[in-house]
């Protein structure tokens, strides 16, 4: 096979295996980026804002119809158990329409661990219950984003699924109806109560530019972000599962939060539509830990809004101030960070040329996102390294990125 130019070495990697698999050529290359959140965390299922970007790392689906009624998926760089590695992968096989809805069904699938499988499988479903076509599918696929560490591997593996079957089943979707059914996937095949940023970002993101996502309306705005910086993401090796952790906890107490100031506030739909002072007003009716959830997000939403001004006057001081107190919040009142993130958030923050550092995703494991000067970079990541293995006696895998371009479907 000729390659375009324009194709990564993955890229091409995914298609000369998909041939020497399937003994044909692939007929569609979809590409899904992973995202990074800098700030935001854990108000998108609040109705809140969010700054979210596509990055320059993604997963790659190469695939063509299959001759069957099966779909096969070679996973190159995937074990059962999520995890990438450098040696060949496992295989994986399910049946597709009609025998899908009775033998992958969401009560079938609430149930720990997940595995890699579950995420393709689980757009297939979506599709069948939504009406649409998803017909059997050869597969291959690849990519070179860490698989739980928050930068999202879970939303570029249905965004760049979703492409391939649209192509597959000859419809046509926006990209917001693609984000919801993606969505779907999480909320209602694996019993995870997420939002649509991840995949909104997966889908919408934009080279060079944030964007400042209203997770009610579901319209976006491009934020510039300054030239000459760069993401530095840490990881700290330690893998969570959203269905295992207590991430389903979070929605639930921000809602009964909401019920509870209610009372006060008549009209209230969640909470981020209750104002500082509202907050100020009201929240000893509020027994903990629902107080400090409320307040989390309600000054939460107020730093992504501070955020997207300070990066449109390029003010990267107190972007990375705003990135910094997020990260305390998402520690002191949200909960959701572990010893690991705090130690190289602590370490990043230390750093010269470091503006801000945050956990990356849901938190409970995964990595921490350094916003840096790119001359920085090899000095933030020494102290993050340095620091991280003196305690805990070994060194976090780290990796540089940039904002970058959304999904898109290449037909070969």
């Amino acid at each position: 096979m000729a390659f375009s130019p324009i194709l990564s070495k993955t890229a091409q990697r995914a298609c000369s295996s998909f041939a020497q698999r399937f003994g044909r050529e692939p007929k569609w290359l979809a590409r899904a980026p992973g995202r990074v959140n800098l700030l935001g965390a854990h108000v998108d299922y609040s109705d809140g804002w969010v700054l979210p970007g596509a990055i320059d790392r993604s997963v790659w689906v190469a695939a063509a119809p299959a001759s069957g009624d099966t779909t096969t998926i070679l996973a190159l760089d995937l074990e059962d158990e999520g995890g990438f590695l450098d040696s060949a992968g496992g295989q994986a096989r399910f049946a597709t329409v009609p025998a899908l809805p009775s033998l992958l069904t969401p009560e079938k699938a609430h149930r720990p661990p997940l595995t890699w499988l579950d995420y393709p499988a689980g757009v297939s479903w979506v599709l069948t219950h939504a009406g649409l076509s998803a017909p059997p599918l050869d597969a291959v696929l690849t990519g070179d984003i860490p698989i739980g560490a928050g930068v999202s591997s879970s939303a570029a593996v249905e965004v760049a699924f979703l492409l391939a079957w649209q192509a597959a089943g000859e419809f046509e979707l926006e990209r917001l109806q693609m984000a919801r059914l993606a969505r779907r996937v999480e909320n209602d095949y694996l019993g995870v109560g997420s939002g649509i940023m991840d995949q909104y970002a997966s889908l919408h993101g934009r080279d060079g530019h944030l964007l400042l996502l209203d997770c009610r309306t579901l319209e976006s705005q491009p934020v510039p972000v300054a030239g000459g910086t760069a993401l530095l993401v840490a990881d700290s090796g330690i893998r969570r599962q959203l269905v295992d952790s207590d991430y389903n906890d979070r929605p639930r107490e921000c809602a009964e939060a909401t019920a509870l100031l209610r009372h006060r506030l008549p009209g209230l739909r969640t909470l981020r539509d209750v104002g500082l002072e509202d907050l100020e007003q009201f929240e000893a009716i509020l027994p903990e830990p629902l107080a400090r959830r409320a307040r989390h997000v309600v000054e939460e939403c107020a730093r992504v809004l501070a955020g997207a001004n300070a990066l449109r006057q390029d003010d990267l001081v107190t972007f990375g101030n705003l990135i910094r107190a997020s990260h305390e919040s998402s520690r002191d009142l949200y909960d959701v960070s572990i010893p690991a993130l705090d130690t190289l958030a602590e370490a990043a923050w230390s750093a010269e040329g470091c503006y801000g550092a945050r956990l990356s995703g849901a938190g409970f494991g995964g990595c921490v996102t350094a916003f840096v000067d790119e001359a920085a970079i090899d000095g933030v990541s020494t102290a993050m390294d340095e620091a991280f293995e003196r305690r805990f006696g070994r060194r976090p895998e780290t990796f540089v990125c940039r904002i970058g371009d959304g999904a898109r479907l290449v037909h070969l």
